[in-house]
Formats: C-alpha cells, structure tokens, sequence
C-alpha cells in the first residue's frame, strides 16, 4: 500500500523544543519521559495552548535530536506538536533507529494515519470536533495500542462526547477539560468542578471512561518545558 504522508523528507525537521518532564495527562500519568515537540499544525484550534508551535523552531537534524534527547537519562520518548505525523517520514525513520534504546509514544489530532503505528508503545489521540477524520479515526480505535483523549468544554459536552464514542464504538476514553489560554485558574477550576459533577451523572460513567484535569496546568500554568 503506498504511503500517503505529508512530509516525505528524511534529512530534518522543524522541532519547536525537546525537554523532559513527567507527563501529567492520559494513562501515564506520572511517568517521566522526554518530549519532542514538532513545530506546525494541519489545525488551527481556538483553545490550543501551544500555538507557539506553529512558528517557533529549530531545524534539525535525526542525530541532532538523539543527541538531545541522549543527555536525559529517560527511555520514553513523545513525540508531540503541533501535529508531529507530519514529519511523519522523519519519525519512522528515526524509530527504526532507535527502536533498541527507547520507547517511543505518540500525541496526535487523528487526523493523519500512519502505517507504522503499532511500532509506538502508546499512542494518545486526541480528536477535535471542528476537523473529524472518521476513516482515520476509525483505524485508531481498532489499535491495541491507541488511548481516545477527548476535550471537554463544558457539562453540556459530554452528551456530544457520549455519542462520538458510540460512533466508534470505543468503551475505553480519558475524558480531559479544556484549559483555555487566557482563561483566569479560579475560572477554569469553577468550570472543571462542574465538568466533574455532570460526569457523575452522565451515561459515561457506565463505560471505561475516567475524567482527569490537565495538571500541568494548575502545577506549571502558563511555564514552558515542564
């Protein structure tokens, strides 16, 4: 089968940072890893809190990059953007590298495919609304390896949430609520606890469905590379 990536060039990349921290979201929780985090987006979300990613990289190289991520005494490594498969070329090629020294994990919108996913030890998709790939999300949800992260606005969301999973047919979701950029901490914790209560009552507690906060967010706020 041909592959349809979108970029095809192996040479470099253009990587907004690297750094490592613990990932403070999804099903691990708590894990340190180290974080590559491609620059551009096929998206341009409202609530992204990482639109400094868009413009804002360096470009390097395969080995430039493991010799950065080489002065962490880490094994995970996410690739994260942005929209990190469209390097996706880059990234397979710098897997079947590396595969023997690291563990590699994956953040992506869904709405690029790859051929190679099974060769991520985890992968976290986390759809938008605005721009639904359902053949490509599809394929997501028939992988073993492949966690749904999915954004909540507000209580009212959650009905939508419970309709795009029957859609799919997926039974397994971390549900996560959006911390919008320029929205006050009180603000977004009021939100959240109202978030959570409708949650208690929702259908979705019937399913594997669990409901995390972002945080990163309260911890680090607005700080970078953590």
């Amino acid at each position: 089968m041909e592959k349809k990536y979108v970029n095809m060039i192996l040479v470099n990349a253009k990587v907004c940072e690297i750094f490592y921290s613990l990932q403070l979201e999804g099903s691990m929780l708590g894990y340190p890893a180290v974080f590559v985090r491609f620059s551009g987006c096929n998206l341009n979300c409202e609530f992204c809190d990482t639109k400094y990613a868009f413009f804002e990289y360096d470009t390097l190289t395969q080995s430039e990059i493991e010799n950065k991520i080489s002065l962490y005494n880490c094994k995970r490594i996410i690739f994260t953007g942005g929209e990190p498969l469209l390097n996706a070329y880059f990234i397979e090629s710098f897997i079947n590298k590396l595969k023997s020294k690291y563990e590699f994990f994956l953040e992506t919108n869904g709405t690029i495919w790859v051929d190679f996913a099974s060769k991520f030890k985890h992968i976290v998709v986390s759809p938008k609304f605005d721009n639904l790939n359902f053949d490509v999300l599809k394929k997501y949800s028939l992988q073993n390896n492949v966690e749904f992260k999915v954004l909540v606005e507000n209580p009212d969301s959650l009905k939508q949430i419970e309709d795009f999973l029957k859609s799919l047919n997926i039974n397994s979701a971390t549900l996560q609520p959006i911390y919008f950029p320029d929205e006050p901490l009180n603000q977004f914790l009021e939100r959240t606890r109202n978030i959570i209560e409708a949650f208690k009552q929702s259908k979705l507690t019937n399913k594997d469905v669990r409901l995390i906060i972002q945080n990163h967010k309260i911890i680090y706020e607005k700080q970078r590379g953590v």
